[in-house]
């Protein structure tokens, strides 16, 4: 039986057998103890002021060291100390490890794992944004814990099914640069075609490699719905033409979705989720706007916390939801969580979200439900709608606590919209090679700009002026003035390269 380690700085994790130290020195082994660190072959690819946490790529090499550590017969009578050096980032990527695996690996609860880190002195850093502003908002160690608990809890986690070679191969730009973050979603970049504008026929245009990587990848897994937030970078027929439906739900770069794009959004994917598919989506770099949708979405299906709901996403694809993004995602998880009592998804499609089902109030709901069966058109058992079964059976809402509900909602939307910050001057971008950058964005000043739809199924950015830009009439071959639209929706951006080491995506570093 190994003998308790008694170091200043080191925290028991299983007595006598794993613990987690901080030293401003290299240990020795002894006959007792072994140490052993992986801040020499495993490190956090940052964007900008970034520094984590680890993703899952990273636990799963780090449970096969400490594997190999402990099934070593020589070490069978040892501790096993886990330690990283007394720098504050270090210490906080090194503790957020240990303890998703002792979630994920050991079956700990997180109740179990914050124990050992509770009241540490000196505390563990929080981790911020990937964004280029000052950071406002952080999420901690037991955010990232419960996130990785509740993600295990509901299934969007399988770590004995995980498969570290397709996820280090496919979150290389060259590669196509996407994350597979739950078995219904797929966060990725925005392909991106050359001259795709004089290309009419897809058929017989020569894609580039990450295209191509991610239409074979999509197509052999299911992937049923393609979902684009960032101006047109390439034509869409490229999915069309392998049955992948596509669908534009555009807003502004480094800005946050209206909700009723959002509604349009959770509807969206449920239809897709009930007939069995996958849903991709991405924006330009598939981490801002994209975590802004698919955070919401795991908000109202599974009841995490914003917080949680962060934690997990960069977990699985670090760089997710930056900047107001964030605060946006804590002022409204309330409301996506609501949604799941009252709201329904609707009974007819919608030709705004190409002929899916998109969600709607529940007094919307009972209305249609009446109108079908006046007119006829419906009966219990042949629903339009029958595929979602069960769903539209959910918890009847709350009761209006008093008579001014209306002012009470008014209130709350401006409360909800007066905390965010400004927005964001600078969004993550991957690169070549492995390098990450920061690209800078020139907000215009004049009118704002919000997301609306119109009655032709487009989503149009409309401001103040009542000018507007359609977000389908830029995918139109024969508008003469697409040039100027994209203009108008694209960013005039100014790279900015962080100064990072050039390495690969994986976060690996080989030594000899």
């Amino acid at each position: 039986m190994p003998k308790d380690v008694s170091l200043d700085n080191t925290i028991e994790f299983l007595k006598g057998r794993v613990y987690l130290g901080a030293y401003d020195y290299t240990p020795e082994n002894t006959d007792e103890i072994v140490f052993f660190t992986i801040e020499d072959t495993l490190y956090y690819n940052s964007f900008h002021l970034d520094f984590g946490p680890m993703n899952i790529g990273h636990l799963y090499r780090f449970a096969v060291i400490l594997h190999e550590i402990l099934n070593d017969p020589i070490n069978s009578k040892k501790s096993v100390v886990f330690y990283s050096s007394t720098f504050t980032r270090e210490r906080a990527n090194s503790a957020c490890l240990l303890c998703c695996y002792m979630i994920l690996v050991q079956g700990w609860t997180p109740h179990q794992v914050l124990q050992p880190l509770a009241q540490v002195d000196p505390p563990f850093m929080p981790f911020r944004d990937a964004g280029y502003s000052n950071a406002d908002f952080e999420i901690t160690i037991q955010d990232i814990v419960y996130g990785v608990w509740r993600a295990k809890e509901k299934g969007l986690i399988d770590l004995k099914n995980f498969n570290l070679e397709d996820y280090e191969r496919y979150e290389h730009v060259e590669e196509g640069d996407f994350n597979v973050l739950t078995p219904d979603f797929i966060a990725f970049a925005s392909p991106q075609e050359e001259n795709y504008k004089l290309n009419r026929n897809p058929i017989v245009v020569n894609l580039n490699r990450p295209f191509k990587s991610v239409l074979n990848f999509f197509k052999d897994n299911n992937v049923q719905l393609v979902v684009r937030l960032n101006s047109h970078l390439y034509n869409k027929r490229h999915f069309e033409t392998i049955g992948i439906q596509h669908l534009d739900m555009i807003f502004e770069d480094g800005t946050c979705p209206d909700l009723s794009i959002v509604q349009n959004f959770v509807g969206a994917a449920e239809t897709i989720i009930k007939k069995g598919g996958k849903i991709a989506v991405h924006c330009k770099a598939g981490l801002g706007r994209t975590g802004c949708l698919i955070g919401a979405h795991l908000i109202y299906t599974y009841g995490f916390t914003a917080n949680e709901c962060i934690g997990f996403l960069r977990f699985i694809r670090p760089g997710m939801v930056v900047g107001p993004q964030q605060h946006w995602l804590y002022l409204n998880q309330n409301n996506f969580r609501d949604w799941k009592h009252t709201m329904r998804i609707s009974l007819e499609p919608s030709e705004i979200i190409g002929g899916l089902y998109p969600l709607i109030p529940l007094d919307e709901y009972r209305q249609q439900k009446r109108a079908m069966k006046e007119s006829a058109l419906y009966n219990d058992d042949n629903n339009v709608n029958d595929e979602f079964g069960d769903s539209l059976t959910m918890t009847p809402p709350r009761k209006i606590r008093n008579n001014n509900a209306l002012n009470d909602r008014r209130l709350d939307n401006r409360y909800q919209t007066v905390g965010l910050p400004q927005n964001s001057p600078g969004q993550p971008r991957k690169g070549q090679n492995g390098t990450y950058t920061i690209e800078n964005i020139d907000k215009k000043n004049g009118t704002k700009k919000s997301p609306v739809e119109d009655g032709d199924g487009d989503i149009i950015m409309k401001s103040n002026n009542d000018s507007k830009v359609s977000s389908s009439s830029i995918g139109h071959d024969d508008d003469a003035d697409r040039d100027t639209l994209l203009r108008q929706l694209l960013p005039k951006n100014k790279r900015a390269v962080s100064g990072k080491r050039i390495t690969s995506a994986s976060g690996i570093r080989k030594t000899r």
